[in-house]
């Protein structure tokens, strides 16, 4: 009966989770109420506070609920040693690329940019929960690469912002420029995914 009662409690949270992500994306935090939130979710306000204490955590909770997937999803490549170092890290490159630009989630990486300010314990949780540790497995996969001879050992910090700044930086240039009309001309996802990766496939390789 417990079991079933946590199971309830999640599925509730995950639903507030995803209306609030959408009503964050559309309305800005600013504009965003946790009375708004509350009458998305056909709850009181009381039970909203039951759930989070306050939007600053409810934010929190929306950026950072919606990456476990993607860290699941690097956790199981890092574990397929099936395949070779270079196969890897352009599946880890996939997996970035659909949580950080194709995910409503990853959408909201301008508004974590804005709220973070106001709110440091949003920037430190989202790098808590999310960026350190899949820099760990990234990091993981790439030492594999070096003991196998198939990678050179590199700078990590800047390996790093060579990895996560052009996805976070195409992220955020299709968020601002949403309404152009020619948007997958301009940042086209696939073009620009092949060609970082096999620019940080080149920053890798032995010569």
């Amino acid at each position: 009966m417990e079991a079933v009662e946590k199971n309830h409690v999640g599925d509730r949270q995950a639903e507030i989770i995803r209306i609030s992500t959408e009503l964050f994306l559309k309305n800005g935090f600013s504009g965003t109420s946790m009375s708004r939130i509350a009458n998305a979710c056909s709850i009181t306000k009381a039970s909203l506070y039951h759930h989070f204490t306050g939007k600053e955590d409810l934010f929190i909770a929306c950026v950072t609920d919606g990456y476990k997937e993607a860290l699941v999803a690097l956790e199981e490549i890092l574990a397929d040693t099936s395949q070779s170092p270079e196969t890897q890290l352009r599946q880890a490159l996939d997996t970035l690329y659909s949580t950080i630009i194709a995910s409503p989630v990853g959408r909201m990486s301008p508004l974590i940019a804005e709220v973070s300010r106001a709110f440091p314990s949003v920037a430190r949780s989202f790098h808590a929960d999310y960026i350190a540790p899949q820099q760990a497995l990234m990091w993981q996969l790439i030492d594999r690469g070096i003991e196998q001879g198939i990678f050179k050992d590199v700078d990590k910090k800047v390996l790093g912002h060579l990895i996560f700044g052009p996805i976070v930086t195409l992220s955020m240039s299709r968020e601002m420029f949403a309404s152009f009309d020619d948007l997958d001309d301009q940042f086209p996802i696939a073009h620009l995914q092949n060609g970082h990766a096999d620019i940080v496939l080149r920053v890798l390789e032995r010569g």
